[in-house]
């Protein structure tokens, strides 16, 4: 059996607000919505995983603060764990350094407004679950 590999996503909050990324690599992900994050490093706890992905792809230093119920099939060995996280006070606004071309602060009445990920879909059901939110 082939061991799994952990992908972090960050439910990046701002009162009731999530953070989108939108993908520009690879083609066939280019354009479509994710919540930012990436692979779990050996040796690498999840938690530090985020921060670490946060701050690279992002530009930002945040806080973790709980994970969302659920793990979501990627393509194998990959699956995704999604933690909510806030920013830390005085860390700026995120910006698209890696991976990303756009981000939006989206509000639970805006959340699909965007073409997310297919595999980022019942994260966010799940987040918007969390936030007390009616999820589509």
């Amino acid at each position: 059996m082939t061991e799994r590999i952990v992908v972090v996503g960050a439910a990046l909050l701002d009162g009731d607000r999530l953070l989108a990324a939108r993908r520009n690599a690879p083609p066939e992900l280019a354009g479509r919505w994710e919540l930012p994050g990436g692979k779990v490093e050996p040796g690498e706890t999840s938690e530090a995983a985020l921060v670490r992905e946060l701050r690279e792809e992002l530009g930002i230093t945040a806080e973790v603060l709980a994970r969302v119920p659920g793990e979501w099939p990627l393509r194998p060995p990959y699956v995704l764990h999604v933690w909510t996280t806030r920013l830390h006070t005085g860390s700026g606004e995120p910006k698209p350094l890696q991976d990303h071309d756009d981000l939006r602060w989206l509000t639970p009445a805006e959340i699909w407004d965007v073409p997310w990920l297919d595999q980022d879909v019942p994260a966010v059901r799940e987040v918007l679950a969390l936030l007390g939110r009616e999820a589509r």
